[in-house]
């Protein structure tokens, strides 16, 4: 199923939300930080390659009506803890902690690699009961090049442009949208971060996508992707899954790049929403 969503205006949520952090021990025994609200259904957020869970606080008002909304901060990233042997392994093996850890299972929101944690996530525990994934870079390619040049601008005392460098010539948007991004308070939080995506980037250089393997995958998923979205990566990937995934649903956020959910906020959530509460959306 393919449904274009309209693009909309979102609505900006002033009102506090009270939150609880947590910290759940992964498998290797590595710290990962979770912060909840709401009543219902868990729902487990996965952050992209930059930032961390906070980013997705914004949302938390539209979630928290209709589920437990939980935001986990990626291994390395905000308040989760850390490890030198970092692998996409283990950042699946960390949402799998975490989503074990919620009583009654959980579904599970992944943008970007976030995504692709999410995705192998599903094949470490069986509490996953839907999928949402947006944009995750799955397809093979070397960025060898790209990398090396972003190391030498962080040496060089340049972390901003090498942010920029990441954004340009990786996840391709566009310069009106960076421009956007740089308006928010998360930017320099994002930009300080930016090493952390080197090892990253060089982890998902290493990924090799299995699409025999996708099919044998029953979980309910439904895919994001914005109809702006410049990365051929980003859309191969996109479209990998659509051939291979056997109860999958697709969305295209219209006029839309790789951050709908900063965007659009109200008009993601409610897409989310409603895929989740949808009971025909149900494993085999």
């Amino acid at each position: 199923m393919i449904v274009a969503a309209a693009p909309g205006n979102g609505l900006d949520l002033d009102a506090a939300t009270e939150t609880s952090v947590a910290q759940i021990p992964s498998r290797d025994g590595t710290l990962i930080a979770v912060e909840c609200t709401g009543a219902g259904p868990n729902l487990v957020i996965v952050h992209g390659g930059s930032g961390d869970r906070s980013r997705w606080k914004p949302l938390f008002p539209f979630f928290a009506s209709h589920f437990t909304v939980c935001a986990m901060d990626r291994r390395g990233h905000g308040a989760s803890g850390d490890s030198v042997d970092y692998s996409l392994q283990k950042g699946a093996e960390d949402v799998a902690a975490v989503v074990d850890s919620r009583p009654g299972g959980a579904f599970v929101l992944g943008h970007s690699i976030g995504g692709v944690c999410a995705l192998e996530a599903a094949f470490l525990t069986d509490k996953i009961s839907k999928l949402i994934l947006y944009e995750p870079p799955l397809q093979d390619r070397n960025h060898g090049a790209v990398t090396t040049k972003m190391e030498n601008l962080i040496r060089a005392g340049e972390s901003e442009q090498a942010f920029v460098t990441f954004l340009q010539e990786i996840v391709m948007v566009s310069p009106k949208e960076i421009e956007e991004m740089k308006a928010r308070s998360s930017w320099s939080e994002r930009v300080a971060g930016v090493g952390k995506q080197i090892r990253e980037i060089r982890a998902l250089d290493q990924y090799r996508f299995d699409a025999n393997r996708m099919r044998g995958l029953k979980v309910p998923t439904l895919l994001l992707t914005g109809s702006k979205t410049a990365s051929p990566d980003l859309k191969r990937a996109i479209s990998s899954l659509v051939d291979c995934l056997p109860n999958h649903s697709l969305i295209v956020f219209q006029g839309q790049e790789h951050n709908a959910m900063d965007t659009i906020p109200q008009e993601f959530a409610e897409t989310i929403t409603k895929f989740l509460l949808d009971t025909k959306s149900k494993a085999d």
